[in-house]
């Protein structure tokens, strides 16, 4: 059985303005995520990136193999390639608050191996660390 579950994660505000995230977001070195072991980036033709990086996932080392597609300076795309998440696609989007920014990610992620409760707890915790690691990455700009 294939599970879909729509999440919307509303509400997080970077401590720094949108041109700032942006620098940051084309940095390659001052982005950092300490989390995501084994990372990878590799251009994929007209401005698409592919990443992959292990994440632990219940304990246990998973590869995760996405494509992003940036549209500066809006949003990015992501599409899940490879791994339990495969299938799943999210938008992070951005307001722009003066020295401030929100950030909105909203997406349908899949996984055959994951009950609903398990991905949307899986989903919101790698979220949340990402945010984490992005706002610390932010404030040694």
């Amino acid at each position: 059985m294939k599970y879909v579950v729509f999440i919307a994660d509303e509400g997080s505000t970077f401590k720094a303005p949108l041109d700032k995230i942006w620098k940051l977001n084309a940095t390659e070195g001052l982005h950092n995520h300490p989390s995501l072991k084994n990372y990878k980036s590799q251009p994929s033709g007209e401005g698409n990136v592919i990443i992959s990086y292990d994440v632990d996932m219940g304990g246990k080392p998973i590869t995760i193999r996405t494509k992003l597609t940036p549209f500066p300076p809006l949003a990015v795309l992501f599409e899940t390639l490879d791994g339990p998440l495969a299938g799943s696609k999210s938008l992070q989007y951005y307001t722009p608050k003066g020295k401030e920014t929100g950030v909105t990610v909203v997406g349908d992620w899949k996984s055959s191996a994951m009950s609903d409760d398990q991905i949307r707890g899986a989903v919101m915790s790698f979220l949340q660390t990402v945010f984490e690691e992005d706002q610390a990455n932010l404030s040694r700009m």
